[in-house]
């Protein structure tokens, strides 16, 4: 693929980004909520209305910032080479450009994942429009003969013609109240955080030591994780509002990382993909005519004792005793280690 042509697919692809972005825009700014009523005297609906311990900037604000660093500085400094691989990188040309095209490439495949997922966690929102816990305190609901939740002819009575009558609630606080339905702070921050650990699972090496990849991956979890408690503790969501977000990161973080980033493609290409060239013989030069045939026949008893030693190359016995079904024999000679990249 040539250069231009890699270009325009960068173009492309940032053009698709930018489209997804505005649709998301147009959800925020057109499409209103849907009304839903309730039950007077719904006790899921009356609890008191807290600050958020995560707010939306803070939250958008890791989400994009926190991967988006950690993929930088791993694809910039991954697989650094050694002395002898420097010099023949050096001599076939600088691979900053190689480099910056794949950090380029990882950043694009997280950012767009993210903004399919807060596109349908904002669609199921508007659609489904369930009231949050603290609906009660922030809207007072007002029934259209003056009357209120309070009074007890409408104990238990299904409201669906209402108006909100607290007037110390801002617009934001009464368009939020039918948002519960899914938590978008649990989709986004499951999502951000399964996919770094992913994506540290198939991108990053650590040869000091081998639990340190894996205490990130764990702190990165467990931070997605508390992010999404603290909306049932705040009371801005039900516990299945919370349940059903981190379901929605869950899903697309496995979708984004194996099939549009498919960050474990390598790893498939070494169980299945060595190079029918590795399976060669190796060619062997003919004696020379001036040999005795004593010294031809004492040839072939040695390699007839001694087994034939195997290509550095292969990734391991089993593919190429596959292609010298007449080494078979010496199989138990051998281990098949496998390849480790």
């Amino acid at each position: 693929m040539s250069k231009y042509t890699k270009l325009v697919r960068g173009i492309c692809d940032l053009l698709l980004w930018v489209a997804l972005m505005g649709g998301i825009l147009a959800l925020i700014k057109l499409v209103k909520p849907f009304k839903r009523g309730f039950f007077c005297g719904d006790e899921s609906l009356g609890y008191p209305l807290k600050e958020n311990t995560i707010g939306a900037a803070l939250l958008i604000g890791v989400a994009v910032a926190v991967p988006t660093c950690v993929i930088i500085v791993v694809e910039l400094f991954k697989q650094l080479p050694s002395r002898e691989a420097g010099a023949r990188e050096r001599r076939d040309g600088c691979r900053l450009v190689h480099r910056m095209a794949q950090l380029y490439k990882q950043a694009g495949y997280y950012l767009f994942g993210l903004a399919m997922l807060t596109f349908s966690t904002l669609l199921t929102k508007l659609c489904i429009g369930r009231l949050r816990p603290h609906f009660y305190a922030v809207c007072q609901p007002l029934l259209p003969d003056g009357s209120t939740c309070h009074d007890a002819l409408n104990e238990g009575r299904y409201i669906d013609s209402y108006t909100c009558s607290n007037p110390n609630m801002t617009d934001f606080h009464f368009d939020q109240l039918n948002q519960s339905f899914p938590s978008a702070h649990a989709s986004i921050m499951i999502y951000s955080m399964l996919y770094l650990a992913i994506y540290l699972q198939a991108a990053l090496s650590t040869r000091i030591s081998k639990l340190l990849k894996h205490l990130l991956q764990f702190l990165f979890v467990m931070f997605g994780w508390y992010v999404s408690l603290t909306r049932i503790t705040d009371y801005w969501h039900h516990w299945s509002d919370v349940l059903a977000g981190a379901l929605f990161g869950v899903l697309f973080a496995w979708l984004t990382s194996l099939y549009v980033a498919d960050l474990f493609a390598f790893k498939r290409w070494n169980r299945t993909g060595y190079s029918a060239n590795t399976l060669k013989k190796s060619q062997v030069s003919p004696k020379s005519s001036t040999k005795s045939q004593s010294n031809a026949a004492a040839v072939a008893v040695a390699a007839s004792v001694v087994p034939p030693a195997l290509p550095a190359y292969t990734f391991g016995t089993l593919p190429y005793l596959a292609a010298h079904p007449a080494q078979a024999q010496y199989a138990q000679t051998y281990h098949n280690y496998g390849y480790v990249p």
